[in-house]
């Protein structure tokens, strides 16, 4: 029930329905979406709240008032297939977007001077509600409600953030009261007060405030990273805001500031940044991998060194031979969706990953997947580096399906003084490669999971997590859940354009087979011969297609029937 079209089922097409059922056994804060195309951004997609057994917490939390979810999106004036579009076209460096031609998109980079996404920021949304502002920061239309959590004062109220956004993160906070994380990825996490996060696509976090200040109405504000527009500094980020209504201050629109981070004494700290300094001695970036879990966990250790394997892989940019355009790339492999799910009909529908198109250091389209063994510890190195880092590169939020994992490790590039990227990090050995394609630890008695530095008492659980320009995070879970997995960047573009792979673990044996009657969906074909019994007559013919297509669903044999008239009516209309 992981719902990945392509990889886990077929599509649900038009006029379909699917009834998913699953044991709710993980608690926490998690969401549905759509997962083909670009739906998700568009809009398809919601939050999905597993209540949690106050019993069976690890660290107990305080009581709530009441609990608030939060969606935060960033949101186009254009359907998304046509933002994808300009992107795979390489438009947008021309324009700002087909409704305004004479503007030219203007690129914004982060505190470590690299980039932050292929598009301009237009506007955001909390729960489906924003405004759009235009340079001089004026609401086009202040009249447009924004979201409202109503509280009353001294009491503690729980906050549940997930990010839908297609392609920008943000700096949550909420004027002039501390937040104290407690989960993240609906995986509890010891406490951690923070002045904000930062939250990239597909993450969650779950914080608490507790109502200590004055009763009015308070700015909760979802601000993307950019700290320099085409080189300038910028006044203020693009940004999305709700509102923190007292319910003892008259209803109106807060006039209240963020907390300033300019006194030395008085330090900030904002949780998840992609890099290691945020350009501002007063604000202390504290990474994920940072994090603590409430109690110690039992981090996967192999029995032997036979039971413990290490992957190495690359999410960046890379470009052909023919074509040095920087493409979202796994491993310099640009993923090609199978024709029909290899969890229901195996590898028949991938497209293969051959050494003469794709080994060594090549560039290659096809459906890429590494095989893992059930049973085994599997530490996955994830890094960004080679073609498409540097100061043109982007930091990626990478989401693997079927596991939670625990966050080792991160690895971040080599800074200028001023916090710039300068280089990438020298522990993953790159060489002469430009694609940096399956590479592995410099220093080779890093090997077999004797990396020095790994966090294997207490580190945080995520199924989602960040990987800095030039640097790496180290995952590790144990492979129990046999069955053919998806591994994406969550900015949806980047996925759509082919940063993406799939796991298979385990055999076809070992994965649970689909139920009776599941949909299957693939390519098909018909010989010549059999197209003119076609033509003669349906009798036998048609009952027996009928029986096969039974067994792709209703929507299977209309496709075939649908298909086969046209078929028909063409070859009519042809007919000399």
């Amino acid at each position: 029930m992981d719902g990945v079209g392509s990889v886990s089922q077929c599509p649900i097409n038009p006029g379909e329905g699917f009834t998913y059922r699953f044991i709710a056994s993980e608690g926490g804060t998690h969401w549905w979406h759509a997962h083909l195309g670009t739906f998700r951004t568009d809009g398809l997609y919601g939050a999905l709240i597993v209540l949690e057994d106050d019993n069976s917490l690890e660290a107990p939390l305080p009581v709530f008032g009441e609990e608030f979810v939060m969606l935060v999106h960033d949101w186009q004036r254009e359907d998304s297939q046509e933002t994808y579009l300009r992107v795979e076209w390489e438009a947008t460096r021309f324009s700002h977007g087909y409704g305004d031609i004479n503007t030219c998109r203007t690129r914004l980079d982060q505190a470590d001077g690299t980039d932050i996404g292929p598009v301009h920021f237009t506007s955001g949304l909390i729960n489906g509600k924003g405004r759009s502002y235009d340079d001089n920061d004026n609401a086009e239309n202040r009249f447009v409600p924004l979201e409202k959590f109503s509280v009353v004062g001294n009491k503690t109220y729980r906050f549940r953030v997930i990010s839908a956004a297609m392609v920008f993160p943000f700096r949550v906070s909420v004027d002039q009261h501390e937040l104290t994380l407690v989960a993240t990825d609906g995986n509890m996490i010891r406490e951690q007060r923070a002045e904000s996060f930062i939250i990239n696509t597909g993450e969650r976090y779950d914080f608490y405030i507790t109502t200590n200040q004055p009763a009015g109405n308070y700015w909760i504000r979802a601000d993307t990273i950019e700290l320099h527009e085409d080189g300038d500094a910028v006044t203020r980020q693009h940004h999305t805001e709700a509102i923190l209504h007292y319910e003892e201050a008259p209803d109106v629109e807060p006039t209240s500031q963020r907390k300033s981070c300019t006194d030395d004494n008085d330090n900030c700290t904002v949780v998840n940044c992609p890099f290691r300094q945020y350009g501002d001695a007063s604000i202390e970036c504290l990474p994920v991998h940072e994090l603590r879990s409430p109690v110690n966990q039992s981090v996967p250790i192999p029995e032997s060194a036979d039971r413990f394997e290490e992957h190495f892989i690359n999410f960046h940019f890379a470009g052909s031979d023919k074509n040095p355009g920087q493409r979202s790339s796994v491993n310099g492999h640009r993923f090609v969706p199978p024709s029909s799910p290899p969890q229901v009909t195996g590898d028949e529908g991938l497209m293969p990953c051959t050494d003469e198109l794709c080994g060594g250091e090549k560039y290659c389209d096809c459906s890429y997947h590494v095989t893992i063994t059930p049973g085994n510890v599997v530490q996955m190195v994830l890094y960004n580096m080679g073609s498409g880092a540097g100061l043109a590169g982007t930091a990626h939020p990478v989401h693997i399906h079927g596991h939670h994992f625990y966050v080792l490790d991160m690895g971040f590039p080599e800074y200028e003084s001023n916090g710039r990227y300068k280089s990438q990090n020298p522990d993953i050995d790159c060489g002469t490669s430009d694609r940096c394609n399956m590479k592995r630890w410099l220093d080779q008695a890093w090997e077999g999971g004797n990396k020095p530095g790994l966090n294997l008492l207490d580190p945080p659980q995520k199924d989602t997590v960040i990987v800095p320009v030039g640097g790496y995070v180290v995952v590790r879970f144990t492979a129990d859940n046999p069955g053919w997995w998806f591994v994406h960047c969550h900015i949806e573009i980047h996925q759509v354009e082919g940063m993406a792979m799939m796991i298979r673990e385990g055999t076809d044996g070992q994965m649970n087979p689909p139920p009776p009657g599941f949909p299957t969906c693939g390519e098909f074909d018909w010989s010549s011969e059999e197209f003119e019994r076609a033509k003669k007559g349906y009798s036998s013919f048609w009952s027996h297609t009928l029986s096969v297509a039974a067994g792709g669903g209703i929507g299977a044999a209309v496709g075939f029937i649908v298909g086969l008239a046209l078929g028909i009516i063409c070859c009519t209309l042809v007919r000399p």
